[in-house]
């Protein structure tokens, strides 16, 4: 055979090793998770114990979910009214643009839409995180006065931020109906992916199945919560000048493209109507989508808890 036969096998062959190495990684990961869900699941819930009552969950379909991890507020007649003009847009520049300028809308209005959600998402997330420190304290403070650990948990939430509602509203209807409201921790730590507040679930299971004290667990968890904050806005202050830098570099590309298109008809001309100018957009597409997910992984440790 030929060398250039032979390299196109051994390509072949070393493309196939990156996509099994990333299929295992992935599978491992995968295991990796469900195994500490299960070992949560069993500490929270042994196997064999029987109860009286149910449980109160914080069920949701998965486009609510969705919706309430970023706060957005949308009826299905809304996102079906939104999903159906952006079919339009989208069927509009296929017919008179070709199918590169429609593929090209598509990638920024999905873009733009993921970055809106992430961004949203994010600052729920740290809403909760800076406000839970403050409503543990208040749950002590209740407990301090007398009142009950279930009384003191609705009355510590009273004031808190709109992002806690769903959480509020299940506990209060749980605890006047005397269900068992420990996996309704588990659940809201579950939307927004906040692992203190799985503490905070084990400790409440904890106490109302052993009669245990819940104060040095929950002083811990605010202990913790305060600590990563200052951490936190330490880390946000020393490295404000390369989050700017990295954002710039993934939005300053498609938006020279766009500007470039606009003013230069000419120039847009070869790109849209043209198979080289195609090709040059699928490889400028496919380099800058790696780029910003590449800057995305480098920088969304930064500010997240």
């Amino acid at each position: 055979m030929s060398p250039l036969v032979w390299y196109k096998l051994s390509l072949a062959v070393a493309l196939l090793a990156v996509a099994l190495v990333a299929t295992q990684w992935l599978w491992a990961s995968w295991r990796e998770r469900g195994a500490v869900s299960g070992r949560i699941q069993q500490r929270l819930f042994p196997k064999g114990e029987t109860s009286a009552v149910t449980s109160a969950r914080v069920t949701v379909g998965p486009l609510e979910k969705q919706l309430m991890r970023a706060d957005i507020h949308l009826t299905q007649n809304q996102i079906v009214l939104l999903g159906l003009a952006i079919l339009a847009i989208l069927v509009t520049l296929q017919v008179f643009q070709g199918p590169v300028v429609m593929l090209v809308a598509l990638f920024f209005i999905g873009s733009a839409g993921w970055v809106y959600w992430k961004v949203r998402f994010q600052n729920q997330r740290r809403t909760i995180q800076e406000e839970l420190p403050g409503i543990i304290d208040g749950v002590l403070r209740n407990v301090d006065a007398g009142r009950s650990l279930e009384h003191a948990l609705i009355n510590a939430f009273d004031d808190a931020p709109p992002v806690f509602e769903p959480l509020v509203f299940r506990l209060r209807s749980a605890v006047e109906a005397g269900r068992e409201y420990t996996r309704l921790f588990e659940d809201f730590a579950g939307i927004y992916s906040i692992p203190s507040l799985i503490m905070v679930s084990v400790s409440l299971r904890t106490t109302t199945r052993f009669g245990s004290s819940i104060r040095p667990v929950l002083q811990q968890v605010a202990s913790s919560l305060r600590s990563q904050q200052e951490m936190r806005r330490e880390f946000l202050a020393a490295t404000a000048e390369t989050r700017f830098t990295a954002i710039t570099f993934a939005v300053l590309p498609p938006g020279l493209a766009l500007y470039m298109v606009t003013i230069n008809d000419q120039y847009s001309r070869v790109l849209l109507e043209t198979d080289i100018g195609h090709k040059m957009l699928i490889v400028a597409g496919v380099l800058q989508l790696l780029g910003m997910v590449m800057i995305w992984r480098l920088i969304q440790g930064v500010g997240r808890e």
